[in-house]
This record gives structure tokens, C-alpha cells and sequence, in this order.
């Protein structure tokens, strides 16, 4: 996609994937991006609330991605939760936000909790980790986890766990899921990428397959903002692949 100058006139005033600071002005007039966070108005100014990069989503579509901050849940969300406390009902997961995951019983067991019956503990214990969504939140008490409506969710009983900070995962994901693409099929790993800063590695090869999926996310992790970065991602898993005689020099 092709960008105007920032010399012309036009809304946006920043490039894609141009560094922006807080207070810095990226855009002006009629620009979408209400539904995005991270950008206040000001009369007719629009200005970055974070340190982050700016990404043009198309004429007069702007959206900042922070380069720090804590995750904040949303309705949808996909995340990876650690079991911290179980109560008789429900227990409370740890999903990397200053809120805690509240997962009812009913969903643990998939059907109504029979209290005169069931002991939730004797289900779940302290440190099991699930896939969930975000059923419902509004800041004024703890998100709402469900393990329905779609494939995956539930109890994780295999494989192994890495945290990434949780404004990375976007970049991790790609646009049009254009990097996760190819980290796993170059290394061949079955993973899982939650929103909340949790990769779910499920199965790899072998261990060097691991390994090697592993560095190329701590790589996307510390440098999100460089151009290019996809294309020095895949040159780096096969480089990786060559020294470690998974592939051919010659491949």
C-alpha cells in the first residue's frame, strides 16, 4: 500500500510504522480510529497516549500499537489462563492482567455444578492451565471466561508455556496473520497465541524445532518496530535450521 508524504496535504501525518511518543500530533480532521486505543482528540488534532508505532489501515485508518503496558482484557479475547485460587463455584485464573479470569464451574465441567455432589477441587487444582475467551467485562468487576463456542478451549494437558509482553502479540500475529504463518510453518510447531501475552507451544519436531521458534519470537519481541522484520524472521529460522542440520546448506 502506497503512502503519501507527510509534506502533502492529507489527514494522517505519520508513515507506516513510524515511531510516535505521547503527545506527538499523527493525524488530523476526519480520521478513523474511535475504536481503536491509545489516541485522544484535541479540537480537530489527533495525538498518540502512548509510546508506540502508528499502522495505517487504509485512507484516514489509523491504529497505535504500544510498545509496553500490561494486557487489558476485551470481549472476544482469546487467553491463556494459570489456575490461582479455587473457590466452591468458580476459580480465579491468573491471565497476566490487573484483573483476575473468573471461570465457573459449569464451564470446568460442562454442566451444571451439583453442589450437594461435586468438589470443585477434585476437577481442578492450583496451577492447571486453560484456554479461554473473554465472555464479558466492563471494568467494574473481573472478566468473564468461557471454554465454549469454540474449538480449543479447555484444560491444557500438553505442551509447553513462554510469555511474551503482551503488546507484542500483535506483531507476533502479523498482519493477516502474515508472521505467525510463517513462524510455524518453519518450524513446523503447533502453537497457540493468546492475546493476553501467552504462547502455548502444543507440539514441535524436535527440540531444536523448539528452540529455534522460541528465539525467533524473542527476536520479533525486542525489535517489533524495525521494517522489514518478517522477511529477517524467516532468514533467521533458516539460518538456524542450516547450523543445526535440519535442513540442508545447499536447501
Amino acid at each position: 500500500m502506497s503512502v503519501k508524504n507527510k509534506s502533502e496535504t492529507q489527514s494522517i501525518k505519520v508513515s507506516h510504522r513510524e515511531i510516535v511518543l505521547p503527545g506527538d500530533l499523527v493525524a488530523e480532521g476526519e480520521v478513523v480510529f474511535e475504536r481503536y486505543p491509545y489516541l485522544y482528540k484535541l479540537r480537530n488534532k489527533i495525538m498518540s497516549s502512548v509510546l508506540g508505532v502508528a499502522e495505517i489501515r487504509g485512507e484516514n485508518n489509523l491504529k497505535i500499537s504500544p510498545l509496553k503496558g500490561v494486557y487489558i482484557p476485551s470481549e472476544g479475547d482469546l487467553v491463556i489462563g494459570v489456575v490461582e485460587e479455587i473457590n466452591p463455584t468458580y476459580v480465579h485464573l491468573d491471565i497476566k492482567a490487573p484483573y483476575k479470569g473468573v471461570l465457573h464451574a459449569n464451564e470446568i465441567l460442562g454442566r451444571p455444578l451439583n453442589p450437594s455432589k461435586d468438589v470443585l477441587s477434585e476437577y481442578v487444582s492450583v496451577g492447571d492451565v486453560f484456554i479461554a475467551k473473554i465472555e464479558r467485562f466492563d471494568l467494574l468487576r473481573d472478566p468473564l471466561l468461557t471454554l465454549r463456542g469454540e474449538k480449543g478451549l479447555g484444560k491444557v494437558t500438553e505442551g509447553s508455556l513462554i510469555e511474551v509482553i503482551p503488546t507484542r502479540i500483535p506483531r507476533i500475529i502479523g498482519r493477516k496473520n502474515s508472521m505467525i504463518e510463517i513462524l510455524t510453518k518453519e518450524t513446523e510447531c503447533d502453537v497457540i497465541v493468546a492475546n493476553n501475552g501467552r504462547i502455548l507451544i502444543r507440539r514441535c519436531p524436535s527440540r531444536d524445532h523448539e528452540e529455534i521458534f522460541v528465539r525467533a519470537v524473542r527476536m520479533i519481541e525486542s525489535q517489533p518496530y524495525l521494517k522489514g522484520l518478517t522477511a529477517r524472521v524467516r532468514e533467521y529460522i533458516v539460518v538456524e535450521k542450516v547450523k543445526r542440520g535440519i535442513i540442508s546448506g545447499h536447501t
